[in-house]
């Protein structure tokens, strides 16, 4: 065999490890900076939370509130009304809207009138075990929690609930009710009642949800070790008060002796980097008071470190405050939740290839993650305004907290486009639309909620 002959073999494979080489070569497109501009006032998934009975066309609600009434959603064993349930709140309207719903299950609400929230079957079949009370909060009747009748039909009825709205995603959040008085997770013991169940009991309820619905969707009145364990959220009721809500931040830092039981509860310093922090503003003070010039910076501050994503019922409707204070709820709300928007963009091809390729670094401005991972919408479009290209990816925003958060992704089938002029569109698709739904904080043109990440030419 001659020497040539003996190399021609190397000379081939060095030819193609030269062409796959070449194919991977990097051609540059674009690679650009993008100003931030001001915050988005609303968005989904951040916001005011409305009365879900009371429905009203509001630009400031991006949730409404839904109490679950047992004794209406399951009147017979086993059989559940929810359209008394959905029409009751308005889903339809609300889902028009684009609003999402925060339900809780509420088994005892203390009134003037004696009377029972929990269905009149159950309680024939516990034999009534539990207490009928007239207190301070009201009358009403206080279910034994510890009973395992109870137990199994809270059960059952959770199950349901998980059936008919765990994929739905206008269904946004639970606070975990289901004990208590307004299942907020305390009781009068001063009216007679017995006191609150012990944690060996009430991870039982807590378990009942986590077996249908994700731990993001959760949240919890105050820290409890499930809670820390499970990556639930909290919501405070007593919102802007500054001696009850100093507190409330107390029990997350530090963990509390509760004072329902006696039992030590853990703290839960960084859970809402996981799952939401929610509330109400505290009732005990008119809307307005929150937002005045001596009070507002308080307000703000206690938002801040709450990392609160939503407020309400008991919030501000839109029009209400004016002037000075109508400027600062707009503040408030701007810095609620999230904020998302695209740094920094760079965009390339390679040789003889029909993938592009683009890395994105977001910024979240603002408190909080999403809790949601919705599509990434992308769109190639040449200079006329025609989309030439278009695709959507998924990307982990319910990780994405306060800062930078980088993503690199394959834009695939482009093809061969003519010389000219082109520019990359990006968005976030909102699950309720199946369309870009979310106002992102970035200072470029825009075209509904689609923003132009880069222009460039080939």
């Amino acid at each position: 065999m001659t020497r040539a002959r003996k190399l021609l073999p190397l000379l081939l494979l060095g030819l193609a490890l030269g062409a796959v080489a070449l194919l991977r070569v990097r051609i540059p497109l674009v690679s650009a900076e993008i100003p931030a501009g001001p915050k988005p006032v609303t968005n989904p998934m951040k916001g005011l939370v409305a009365w879900g009975e009371n429905y009203r066309q509001d630009p400031y609600v991006a949730f409404a509130y839904v109490p679950v009434y047992w004794n209406e959603l399951e009147p017979r064993q086993g059989e559940y009304d929810f359209a008394a349930l959905e029409e009751r709140c308005h889903f339809a309207q609300w889902r028009a809207d684009g609003v999402r719903l925060i339900l809780r299950l509420v088994p005892d609400t203390p009134t003037g009138e004696s009377h029972m929230d929990i269905p009149g079957w159950l309680y024939d079949a516990m034999d009534g075990a539990g207490t009928w009370y007239d207190g301070d909060y009201g009358k009403g009747f206080s279910p034994d929690y510890e009973n395992p009748v109870f137990r199994q039909a809270h059960r059952e009825l959770i199950q349901a609930l998980g059936d008919r709205y765990a994929d739905d995603p206008q269904v946004a959040f639970w606070e975990l009710g289901s004990l208590g008085h307004w299942g907020e997770w305390h009781v009068d013991t001063g009216a007679g009642i017995e006191s609150f169940p012990t944690q060996a009991v009430t991870d039982g309820y807590v378990q009942d949800y986590l077996a249908v619905f994700r731990p993001e969707q959760l949240l919890l009145r105050r820290p409890y070790t499930i809670g820390q364990e499970q990556g639930l959220g909290l919501y405070n009721d007593s919102f802007g008060l500054p001696d009850s809500h100093t507190q409330w931040l107390s029990w997350i830092a530090d963990g509390y002796q509760s004072d329902q039981n006696g039992e030590w509860l853990p703290a839960m310093p960084d859970f809402w980097q996981r799952a939401p922090s929610g509330g109400e503003f505290s009732p005990r003070e008119e809307d307005g008071w929150y937002f005045t010039e001596d009070q507002f910076a308080t307000t703000l501050d206690l938002l801040r470190q709450s990392h609160t994503t939503f407020l309400g019922p008991n919030a501000p409707v839109y029009g209400e405050l004016t002037g000075a204070q109508g400027e600062n709820l707009r503040t408030l709300l701007a810095e609620m939740g999230y904020t998302l928007g695209v740094r920094r963009c760079t965009l390339w091809r390679t040789v003889f290839s029909s993938v592009w390729q683009a890395e994105l670094t977001w910024e979240n401005t603002g408190l909080a993650p999403l809790y949601a991972d919705w599509p990434i919408s992308l769109e190639l479009r040449a200079e006329s305004g025609q989309t030439v290209w278009s695709g959507q990816i998924r990307a982990p925003l319910s990780d994405w907290g306060p800062g930078s958060h980088t993503i690199r992704l394959t834009l695939d089938d482009v093809g061969t486009l003519p010389p000219g002029l082109y520019s990359l569109w990006v968005g976030i698709v909102d699950p309720l639309t199946g369309q870009p739904g979310v106002a992102l904080q970035m200072d470029v043109p825009r075209d509904a909620f689609l923003y132009c990440a880069a222009s460039f030419s080939l």
